[in-house]
């Protein structure tokens, strides 16, 4: 059978020009077909390529080159710490310069990811990144102009200098003070941008959100690094600024010009008292270059018996020492400002025929001596003995100094024997000769003693100068009850009324708990536990033995935000006192004549519930500075926020932060 093919003579020139065979126009439709496919599938390639490659370059690579320089910056930040420990201070910049350099990378890669802005959630962790490299950026140029300002005073400060090691060698400490004098102005010009770059770094961490914050990261707790970080920003941003006005006065303060005159007092802080410690004894100190020279020392009960007047004893003193009428200078110093306590005791000495006029008061007590002596080794002082910090059983391991202090001191005796307390003057006319005439290398240790001792409220210092105060308080060394306008404030002062020097073994436990009531107010709980583990000293006067541990009597206070309404109040014997002073409210106490605190295990509690002055707004922070007694140990605390707790041992003033 024939198959008759249509004639293709009858399509019109205007339709598409058709085969000439059926078949072959399937096989062009299908190639047309095919062709299209593959250029769709070649479009979603090339989409799916270039995305990958955009996901690669702003997304993936950069989140894998910032894991890897966080890693290596884990690793430079361990071993910049390692070489501070070790004080190398090549290592430590060398150190810091690679920081730097990965820093910029870090920085670089975050720009590829800038487009995570827009993404709910997303954006917090990336502006805490944000943040955390522009506050490392600032500490990290704070560290390098650091290390530039101290390199000459490497060796003071305890630092390996390398190659330049030879600085300094062969030479006595004494040396090295006056260096530092005639240099000290010099460096101060360097703290100005040393202050700014800390102070925006702290000011950049400050907008770090911590909830948008990892618990860890490689086994290393990366939050609480954040907040030990902030902490220590700012506990020294304020030594930082206080260190010029410290360093331009250095010259006056060691007599470069001319000798200068101080007043040293004594304080015993195993007899605890609100400036510090009960006021034993006094010396009079001329410097000079540098120099310290003695020029007296008495028993404090010695001034109190030429001061010659009778000044009827304040309310405290009438209340709690019943048997004392008087004021006398031992006991002026009841308020727990130093400055405010010498302010009064200067004005009444100075008024005491035959006392030198001064520049200014020194305060030390037995843990600064104890420190000083760590570092220089026991010491023979002509006519008193030998003095050591070595621990001392006789005194539940307190040390040697503390126990012959007190044994040559208030050890009742069967003779008469005057200027006992003069002791005081000899043991740091002896510490002093120590001092200076000691090789260089050990100047590093004695500096790191005096720090710790400012930081500690083991010196104090009282100038009489407005300028040279100034100077002085900038550094925290003026013992000031402190203005807060951040928050909560807390100040526990204790004033020990009894005889003997129970504070070398009394402890105590600190906790405060903050609630945020429906209504916004702040209602705090606070528990103060004192216990004394220490046996009972021979406190029998006819038998001569060291009354060290005996009965506690203590005049507590507590100072909070002016303001704060007291709710109750347990523990005290006395009806609880509130008032105003030092611009904050009160909250006063006393026990002791009831129920004192025993020595082998006694153990007295003080509670206190009350509100603060101001609601909590809950778009911000909380924030509280704890300041310590002079004199004090450092005791443990515990504060909660809202059941987000802190524990830390008050070792200087604290600030928190929730």
């Amino acid at each position: 059978m024939k198959i008759k093919l249509p004639d293709l003579k009858i399509f019109k020139k205007k339709d598409r020009e058709i085969p000439k065979s059926g078949i072959e126009e399937l096989s062009i439709e299908s190639a047309d077909k095919g062709k299209k496919k593959k250029t769709v599938l070649l479009c979603f390639v090339g989409v799916f390529v270039v995305l990958g490659l955009l996901a690669w370059f702003f997304a993936l690579a950069p989140i894998l080159a910032l894991k890897s320089n966080l890693q290596e910056g884990q690793t430079i930040a361990l071993e910049a710490r390692q070489g501070l420990a070790e004080k190398n201070l090549p290592f430590l910049e060398n150190r810091i310069l690679e920081g730097a350099a990965l820093l910029t990378d870090s920085g670089q890669q975050l720009k590829k990811m800038s487009w995570l802005k827009v993404i709910p959630v997303v954006n917090k962790y990336f502006a805490n990144t944000e943040y955390s490299l522009l506050a490392t950026e600032k500490l990290l140029d704070a560290g390098i102009l650091t290390i530039e300002a101290v390199a000459p005073y490497a060796d003071i400060l305890g630092f390996d200098q390398g190659e330049n090691e030879a600085q300094g060698e062969g030479e006595e400490a004494q040396d090295r003070i006056r260096f530092l004098m005639e240099t000290g102005p010099e460096l101060a010009k360097n703290i100005d941008a040393i202050a700014q770059d800390v102070w925006e770094a702290k000011s950049l961490l400050d907008r770090v959100d911590p909830k948008y914050l990892p618990e860890n990261f490689r086994n290393q707790p990366i939050k609480s690094y954040f907040t030990s970080l902030k902490e220590a920003l700012e506990e020294n941003l304020g030594f930082i600024t206080g260190l010029k006005p410290a360093l331009e006065n250095l010259p006056y303060f060691l007599g470069q010009d001319e000798p200068r005159t101080y007043l040293v007092i004594f304080q015993n802080d195993s007899e605890l008292r609100p400036s510090g410690g009960f006021l034993t004894a006094y010396a009079v100190l001329e410097v000079k270059d540098g120099q310290a020279t003695p020029i007296l020392s008495q028993d404090i009960y010695d001034l109190d018996a030429r001061f010659g007047r009778r000044i009827e004893a304040p309310r405290p003193i009438a209340d709690y020492l019943p048997n004392v009428y008087y004021w006398n200078l031992r006991d002026m110093n009841l308020s727990p400002d130093f400055v405010a306590s010498m302010d009064n005791f200067y004005q009444y000495y100075q008024t005491i025929a035959g006392t030198r006029e001064v520049e200014g008061i020194l305060a030390v007590d037995t843990k600064f001596l104890s420190s000083l002596l760590e570092v220089l080794g026991p010491i023979g002082v002509a006519g008193w003995g030998e003095f050591s910090a070595e621990p001392d059983e006789r005194c539940q391991g307190c040390p040697h100094v503390v126990y012959q202090l007190e044994s040559i001191i208030t050890r009742p005796l069967g003779t008469l024997v005057t200027d006992r307390k003069a002791v005081i003057g000899p043991l740091m006319q002896s510490i002093l000769l120590n001092m200076t005439g000691s090789p260089a290398e050990k100047i590093p240790d004695l500096f790191q003693a005096l720090i710790k001792g400012i930081n500690q409220k083991n010196v104090l210092f009282y100038a009489l100068e407005e300028d040279k105060q100034s100077a002085i308080e900038g550094l925290n060394m003026s013992g000031r009850i402190k203005d807060f306008a951040g928050g909560d404030y807390f100040h526990l002062n204790d004033t020990n009324f009894a005889g003997a020097k129970s504070n070398l073994f009394i402890e105590q436990e600190i906790e405060q708990k903050i609630t945020v009531e429906k209504d916004n107010t702040i209602t705090k709980e606070v528990k103060i536990k004192y216990f004394n583990p220490a046996p009972a000293s021979d406190c029998n006067l006819e038998s001569g033995g060291l009354c060290l541990n005996g009965l506690y009597r203590n005049w507590f206070r507590i100072y909070v935000p002016k303001g704060s309404q007291l709710i109750e109040m347990k523990g005290s014997e006395t009806e609880p006192l509130v008032y105003e002073e030092l611009d904050k409210t009160v909250f006063e106490g006393f026990y002791g004549d009831k129920y004192p605190l025993y020595p082998a295990g006694g153990t007295s509690i003080v509670s206190l519930k009350y509100q603060l002055p101001f609601r909590h707004n809950s778009d911000e922070g909380f924030q509280m500075l704890i300041q310590k007694q002079p004199g004090a140990k450092n005791h443990p605390y515990r504060v909660c926020w809202n059941n987000d707790c802190q524990e830390f041992d008050l070792a200087s003033d604290k600030v928190l932060d929730w």
